[in-house]
């Protein structure tokens, strides 16, 4: 068995689970990363290593504050169960769903267009032999 058959077998056995994870994973990143940009702004720069160690230590905070909190974990876990039972459409669908919204915009526009130069026409008319 290759290391991407492996990869890939357990990314199968985690389920939905694997995102739920890494949506764990990202807002810690980014708690982490305000934290240290805000404590670095606050305090002045030069010191690096601090706010990095500051805002690492809120994200790690941010995650373990998160999966503690039993409500949020659920309300995540439902979101993704919903999102995975989502009837994705196929490249052809969303192709030709594509085509059919850009063909009616340009017929749209061409109509729009139409009847502006039909009513300037018009108005020119009117306000020349008044």
């Amino acid at each position: 068995m290759s290391a991407q058959q492996e990869r890939t077998g357990a990314s199968l056995q985690l389920g939905t689970v694997k995102y739920l994870y890494t949506g764990y994973f990202v807002a810690g990143c980014v708690v982490a990363y305000l934290v240290a940009h805000f404590v670095e702004l606050a305090w002045g720069e030069g010191h690096d290593q601090i706010t990095s160690l500051a805002g690492v230590v809120a994200g790690i905070g941010a995650v373990a504050w998160g999966w503690k909190n039993i409500r949020l974990r659920t309300l995540a876990m439902e979101i993704i169960d919903e999102l995975a039972a989502v009837t994705w459409p196929s490249k052809q669908e969303t192709y030709t769903a594509t085509s059919v919204v850009i063909a009616t915009a340009i017929l749209s526009a061409v109509v729009i267009f139409t009847l502006d130069r039909f009513w300037n026409w018009l108005t020119d008319l009117i306000y020349i032999k008044s």
